[in-house]
């Protein structure tokens, strides 16, 4: 399965939106709420593990033995989850982020944050 970015920044956005603090919050009920988005329960839960990997957010998985897609139990999204989504939150800054990744050939979500960073650091003017 090839990685989405631009689902990646739905989820995010979607979780900072949705979660309420202490509250724990299923993979199905995002899929739930971004149902319209055309996905799949598997893609969801793909790009959901690719986000704990990456340490912005925190879930514990949750396997089935009944053949089920993996399901996760997503607890928060982390202080570096939290600086992605302030990075990705415009959708010109995000557009340009994609740009510049793809003009390098793709790039992982640790390079996105920092491709994000210097382009608010080139905006402000520092």
């Amino acid at each position: 399965m090839k990685r989405d970015l631009d689902l990646i920044r739905k989820i995010m956005l979607t979780l900072e939106d949705k979660m309420e603090y202490g509250k724990n919050f299923k993979s199905d009920a995002l899929f739930e709420i971004m149902k319209e988005e055309l996905l799949t329960i598997e893609k969801l839960a793909y790009h959901v593990g690719l986000l704990v990997e990456s340490g912005l957010i925190k879930a514990k998985e949750q396997k089935y033995q009944s053949g089920e897609p993996t399901d996760y139990l997503i607890n928060t999204v982390t202080s570096q989850g939290h600086d992605f989504i302030d990075i990705i939150r415009q959708d010109t800054t995000w557009n340009n982020i994609k740009e510049k990744a793809y003009s390098i050939g793709g790039s992982t979500l640790s390079v996105l944050i920092d491709i994000g960073k210097e382009y608010l650091k080139k905006q402000i003017g520092t």
